[in-house]
């Protein structure tokens, strides 16, 4: 059965896997106290490394084409304890950590929807939900996509790629333009296009 529709097109998160938290919060979340962020090699159709503000690996994105949209699993450390937003990026560029990661772009969003999950005139195929991070820093989540395809040549696809951006702080899913998530702190630059 469809959800009604797709209002909910962006599912909310399967799995969370979360360090140091020894409770569990929600029912689609399952907790862990690994140490650090699991590996995703080998999984999906294209990944990319989440860079920090310093140029360094703190992590990695992983995508795989569904038959309506993208599955995405994220594995990072070294985040502040809490719910951080995340978003899909117009460019494949992280070059710029130092000044925020704005080389990335804004949103991708070709249907010009407002931002927010939660918004009834909204919300844009770049919006996904918050990832947790526990006392650790170590966050991991699988999320899924049906706006968006690896597979259809659109925005994915496109010559100039698109980037993953984790934020410092938590999307309400509202506010506009980013649900005041605050800065980029880390970035995952993707170049799957010709």
């Amino acid at each position: 059965m469809k959800v009604a529709g797709k209002i909910a097109a962006i599912s909310a998160i399967s799995a969370l896997i979360l360090a140091g938290c020894g409770k569990s919060g929600a029912d689609t979340a399952t907790f862990s106290t690994a140490a650090s962020a699991p590996s995703l090699a080998g999984w999906g159709d294209a990944s990319a490394d989440l860079l920090n503000a310093q140029g360094e690996k703190t992590g990695e994105v992983a995508l795989q084409d569904a038959p309506e949209g993208i599955l995405m699993r994220v594995s990072i450390s070294g985040l502040s304890e809490g719910w951080h937003g995340m978003h899909l990026h117009q460019v494949g560029d992280c070059s710029d950590g130092a000044d925020g990661f704005k080389a990335s772009g804004g949103h991708i969003n070709p249907e010009e929807n407002e931002h927010g999950l939660l918004n009834p005139s909204g919300y844009e195929a770049a919006d996904l939900p918050n990832i947790y991070a526990g006392a650790s820093g170590v966050a991991a989540a699988e999320l899924f996509n049906t706006k968006l395809s690896l597979s259809d040549g659109g925005p994915l696809l496109d010559a100039d790629g698109f980037a993953v951006v984790v934020h410092e702080n938590a999307d309400d899913h509202m506010t506009q333009p980013i649900g005041g998530a605050g800065g980029r702190v880390a970035c995952a630059a993707f170049s799957l296009g010709e």
